[in-house]
Parts: C-alpha cells; structure tokens; sequence
C-alpha cells in the first residue's frame, strides 16, 4: 500500500514537471490565470523525507496523534477552499514537530506545525517553472505562539537560568514574563491580528510580507494571567541577585585579564602600563556596582514591606517599550578618561546612571504602561499525561499585496472554519 501510494506521488510530480515544461510563456504574467495544482500531505513527493517529519514528538503514538490533528486542519483549509478557483500556483503541504522542552519554565508539550507554501508559477526563459520558494503561506502552530514578545531582555542570558549556567530552557520569573498588545487576540477572542496594515502597503509589492495572526485557546480558563505587583517585586530581587554574580565575575576577569599583563614591569614597561589602564577603564564600566545594586535591592523590599496586600495584588503595569541609556562615566582626570555605560531595562536615563538596569521608581498605570502576563498554571493542569495534546493553536497566513497573495488570504479570513479548531481545544 504504502509503496502504491510512493509510485503515484512520483507519477503525479512527473505528470506535473511535463505540463510545466511543455508551457510556452512571455512573462510570469502569462502564467497568473493557469489553473492552480495542490500537492497535500498524503501526496507529498518525497515519501522518504515525510517518514521523518514527525520524529522529533519521540513516540509513535505521539506522532499519530499529531499527524491526525494536522490532518484535520490541512483538511479545513481545503475546504475553505470549495468554491475558491485556485490560479497561477501550486500548494505544498509539510508538518514539522518537536517536544518544547519547556514552556516558560514549566510545562512540556508536543509542539507540531503545519506549512501550507504557495510556489507560483513563473516564466524562465520562455518556459513556465514552479518557483522554488514561496512568498504566500498558510501555518498552523500547536501548543506554541510565534512572535510571542518576552517582556525584558538579559544580557549573558546563562546567569538568569534558575541555576545559573544550567541551559535546561528554565529561566528566573523575570525572564519569563510577557507583554500582550492590546491588538492581539489572545484567551480566545475572536478576530485576527494583522503585523503590518495592508493600506500601508503599495498593490504589486512583493518586498512587504504581511502576516495575519489567529490565537486560540481551552475555553473556561485563561492562558495567560496578569503578574501581580508582589510577584514583579520578588522577581526584581532575584535578578538583583544574578546581576550581583554575572558582574563580580566580569570584575573577576578584568582583574585576571590585567594582572597577567602586569607581571614584569621591569622587562615590558608599556605592557604593564596598558595593564593599569585596562584594569581602571573596563571596571569603569561598572561603577561602583555593589553599592547601586543594594540602593536597587532595599527600594523593592521597602515596597514590599510598606504596601497594602490588596495594592500589592494588582497587576504590574510597567514601561511599555524597552530603551537603552547610555552615559559617560569618567575614571581620570584627561578628557579621554571615559567609557560608555550602556542601561538595558530602565524607565529613565537618571534611574540608569543612579542605579541601573531594572531600579523601581513606580508602577505605570497612569502613563500608558503595558500589563505583564504570564503563563497560567492552571490552563496546563493534566499536561504531563497527556503532551500531544492540543492546549493552544495559533494560525497564521502570510501574504504579499498581489492579486494572487490577496486572494488567498480573504478567502481564509472569509471561509475558514475557525470553531472547528476552538473545538479541537476542548
């Protein structure tokens, strides 16, 4: 059966190349109203290459349930396409599949993908071809959300492990948390959120690639729950800790760094002049860091101690977009004596130069802040019997303004059956 199905696949692409090749064509224009072909899962050309799609869920009961659920979606796209006349292109269809270590540092699952490219037809040479690479392109994401935006960013990301150095995917809660935009639907609100306005973008444009997003999740119960402002304060105290390791051991470098260029001041006098130097200037760089990290460390416990239970349980609303400081910090008396601090994490350049990265002067609730998410635990409750299973879906299709590009994704925007996959998740 399975070397039946292998010979038709051959002889469908085969059949395919020599109409391709046998198309006399001017331009790729030519091309755009030939009837459209769909090579789906159960046809794909490369049988050898489909065995192995899947082997990264581990478990052949994990691949069949998978496959079964992508199945089922490339199954619904089809059929938003009933009355659609499909022109000027070929639709392929793969999955892909892995287990996710862990979600936020917590939870692991089966994450499995379906791509759904449109390769068009264009003209080479006065012969039609079937373009290699696609610009149009449906996907579907279970159990992960794509451009899903962590709230901070660390440098030396090993020390915010919650052992540091430890690279098992599980980070300090700080790390962890996440900024929702207002635009996206996310706790399964209907509608799409679209990356890039379409009237933004000129007709013809093949540069601009456009992608609509659709999240869904279980009904009943959020996926993701504010961070309240207890929980953002405790995390602040944790990474004043890590912060506090990651810049004693640069200082621990610096030293080592210097006092091997200091060895014999007799023999290489410049050697251990640049020594001295290096040692002075790149500590300047940190300057006096135990002392702004404990300023930092006793604001939070203040806050902590000083605040009602009920103010310390509302959500933490925090600066909406993420800025770099940077100032001159001087480590001699000549007017080259200085180098440049640069401040990740800071609401402003006085908090950056007083204490540095993550010092809290207040919530933003009143000036346009961003509310800080995180995963919830009790959406993943059953998840370790069970990792295949769909807990969050996200669809996307991407496109670019022509007719072919528009087209397409109206139609799925239109026709798709979008509660059949909420069902899925119950």
């Amino acid at each position: 059966m399975i070397k039946q199905m292998r010979v038709k696949a051959i002889l469908f692409f085969l059949v395919l190349v020599q109409q391709v090749d046998a198309q006399y064509c001017q331009s790729s224009t030519d091309l755009e109203t030939l009837p459209g072909k769909q090579i789906d899962v159960a046809h794909f050309e490369w049988p050898q290459q489909k065995a192995h799609w899947l082997d990264g869920l581990g478990t052949t009961t994990n691949i069949t349930a998978a496959s079964a659920i992508l199945t089922k979606i490339e199954t619904l796209e089809k059929q938003s396409r009933a009355n659609y006349n499909l022109k000027g292109c070929v639709l392929k269809t793969s999955f892909a599949g892995n287990i996710v270590p862990n979600i936020a540092g917590k939870y692991s699952l089966a994450s499995y993908d379906l791509n759904l490219g449109c390769y068009e037809y264009i003209c080479v040479k006065n012969k039609m071809m079937i373009n290699s690479e696609y610009e149009n392109v449906f996907r579907a994401y279970v159990n992960r959300y794509t451009e899903m935006e962590n709230a901070f960013s660390f440098g030396d990301e090993s020390y915010y492990y919650q052992t540091p150095k430890k690279y098992n995917a599980k980070f300090i809660a700080l790390h962890d948390f996440i900024k929702i935009g207002d635009s996206k639907y996310i706790n399964n609100a209907k509608g799409f959120y679209q990356d890039i306005p379409e009237s933004t973008v000129k007709q013809g444009n093949r540069s601009i690639y456009m992608t609509r997003h659709w999240y869904f999740t279980k009904p009943g119960v959020l996926l993701f729950v504010p961070v309240t402002r207890k929980e953002y304060l405790e995390a602040l105290l944790v990474y004043y800790e890590r912060e506090a390791l990651l810049i004693a051991d640069k200082i621990k470098e610096i030293e080592k760094e210097s006092a091997g260029m200091m060895k014999d001041p007799q023999k290489y006098p410049q050697l251990y002049e640049n020594g001295k130097h290096n040692l002075v200037s790149r500590k300047a760089k940190y300057p006096d860091w135990q002392q702004r990290i404990a300023t930092k460390r006793a604001i939070v416990q203040q806050a902590l101690k000083e605040n009602t239970a009920n103010w310390l349980a509302l959500p933490a609303i925090v600066k909406p977009k993420a800025e770099t400081f940077s100032w001159k910090n001087s480590y001699g008396p000549n007017a080259n004596d200085y180098v440049w601090v640069d401040t990740y994490n800071a609401d402003t350049k006085a908090d950056a130069q007083k204490t540095g990265s993550f010092t809290f002067s207040g919530f933003w609730d009143n000036k346009g802040g961003a509310t800080l998410y995180q995963y919830n635990p009790e959406y993943f409750k059953g998840a370790e019997k069970n990792l295949v299973k769909p807990y969050m879906i996200e669809l996307t299709y991407r496109y670019v303004k022509t007719t072919l590009g528009k087209s397409l994704v109206e139609n799925f925007t239109e026709n798709f059956d979008f509660d059949a996959i909420r069902n899925m998740l119950e």
